[in-house]
């Protein structure tokens, strides 16, 4: 029991083990980041997009109720010019009280103005009859319906250092003044705005229906009246009224942002509110950070616990291998060893039978080979051992193969080879043995080889069996004397 606890416990402790859960671990880590790091950023998207589509609702909300009492107040003006056609506007009490009230209920932030017929502009809050200026070229004067429907103009300046304001006109059957018109100081509207979004880097929006920018937190005077074009845009005004999308740019990198588009219900006007991109992330960017610093802290040292157990592993596979061609390999010549080549010869004796194939094999012994040790050193006979090994193999087939049994005797296992082919590999093995020249000290050294030749039959049970077939081939070959040939 002692013996297999250890063994399970060197199993566990192996290299190839520590590096297969290693492996493991860290993919899981890395896995259940990746996951959170994903999961997280679309959470952070989804909080911010709802985020900006409550905004987008309030600010929708203030937006309409504005413009609502600008339609209100537009209408009541309107009707009572329509019913007191014969008074002037500029100095009857009844119109002039109705202002002041208007006037009082939005703290000045919206102003009336008369045109008449050829777009001269008078101050609907004032007596005076001088006019203040002529807006004739004016798109909100030129496009002024008869219908009662509003008309939302272009933001306008009276002076370079003024207020922007916003022109909502209506036009009228009176013939004195046939377009009404409110001016709401976008000033206002503006800070309303500015209160409301998300800074930094957020951006509130107001749009006229086909794009046109009607006003805008934070303030940018370049940008009023100025066509907003892209696919979102033309996304959101697809929009039914009370409806809400949020889109993400995909732009330039400065210019990314969240954006909510919603309409205005009643009005061609469209509310935007945009968060900055890299600001919306920056928390899960921080968070993300902290958990990849943990991550990594984890996988160095894993990663170096593996490395060296790697490296030990790649040691002691190259052992094995060692331990194996040494197992199999004699190490002088470095053809196969005697279990080797023993072992192989059953496996090919089988392959033979089942195919019905010729096996053949010859027993090839180097002539005088003690007297080549001895008189030359055994340096000399290693030498002459290494040079049969390398003169025979080079006349064999890639399938053949060649193993040395004993001191100066080899065998050749020649596959699929009748006796007639192996005796033809037997005598050019002899001949290339007969050109091999040994230098050394004492002399040249020259050999040559008596060779058993046999061929396999159905009996053959074992090695041993064509062993004794070719062994008395060799004594035969030897009794002829050197450098001969017999078969059994």
């Amino acid at each position: 029991m002692g013996k297999a606890t250890s063994k399970h416990l060197e199993e566990w402790a192996s290299p190839r083990t520590v590096i297969a859960f290693s492996l493991l671990f860290v993919a899981a880590l890395w896995a259940a980041v990746s996951f959170w790091v994903v999961s997280a950023r679309d959470e952070r998207i989804a909080a911010t997009r709802e985020s900006l589509q409550r905004m987008n609702y309030a600010v929708e909300d203030q937006t309409r109720r504005q413009f609502r009492l600008v339609n209100v107040f537009l209408a009541v003006c309107a009707n009572w010019l329509e019913t007191n056609r014969d008074l002037d506007p500029r100095s009857a009490p009844g119109f002039q009280r109705l202002l002041d009230d208007f006037r009082a209920s939005t703290a000045g932030a919206i102003e009336l103005r008369l045109l008449d017929q050829y777009g001269t502009a008078m101050d609907g809050f004032s007596e005076s009859s001088v006019p203040l200026a002529n807006v004739a070229d004016s798109d909100y004067f030129r496009g002024a319906k008869a219908n009662g429907e509003l008309f939302i103009g272009t933001p306008t300046r009276r002076q370079a250092d003024a207020h922007a304001e916003l022109p909502i006109a209506i036009r009228l059957s009176a013939p004195a003044f046939p377009v009404l018109v409110a001016l709401i100081d976008l000033s206002k509207l503006t800070a309303a705005y500015e209160k409301q979004r998300r800074k930094p880097g957020g951006v509130i929006s107001l749009l006229r229906a086909d794009g046109t920018l009607l006003a805008r937190a934070p303030d940018d005077p370049r940008l009023l009246g100025q066509p907003i074009s892209g696919r979102t845009l033309a996304d959101a005004q697809r929009l039914q009224p009370g409806q809400s999308v949020v889109f993400e740019t995909s732009g330039d990198k400065q210019q990314r942002q969240f954006i909510s588009y919603s309409s205005v219900t009643d009005f061609p006007l469209l509310v935007t509110v945009a968060a900055d991109y890299d600001e919306a992330l920056a928390p899960w960017r921080t968070q993300a950070l902290w958990v990849l610093m943990l991550a990594i802290s984890v996988t160095v040292p894993l990663a170096v616990v593996a490395f060296r157990s790697l490296h030990l592993l790649r040691a002691l596979a190259n052992q094995g291998v060692e331990l194996q061609h040494l197992a199999i390999t004699d190490r002088l010549t470095g053809v196969s060893s005697r279990q080797h080549f023993v072992a192989s010869f059953h496996d090919h004796l089988r392959n033979a039978k089942r195919a019905q194939a010729p096996l053949s094999l010859l027993l090839m012994d180097i002539d005088f080979f003690k007297r080549i040790n001895d008189g030359y050193g055994h340096a000399a006979g290693d030498q002459t051992l290494i040079s049969f090994a390398e003169a025979a193999s080079t006349c064999l087939r890639d399938a053949d193969m060649i193993g040395r049994l004993g001191a100066g005797e080899f065998a050749m296992l020649l596959p699929d080879t009748d006796i007639s082919a192996a005796i033809v590999v037997a005598e050019r093995i002899r001949a290339a043995v007969a050109e091999i020249s040994i230098p050394t000290e004492d002399g040249t050294v020259q050999f040559t080889v008596s060779v058993g030749a046999n061929q396999t039959s159905d009996t053959d049970q074992s090695f041993d069996d064509v062993l004794k077939r070719a062994a008395r081939a060799l004594h035969d070959a030897r009794a002829s004397g050197p450098d001969h040939l017999a078969v059994v």
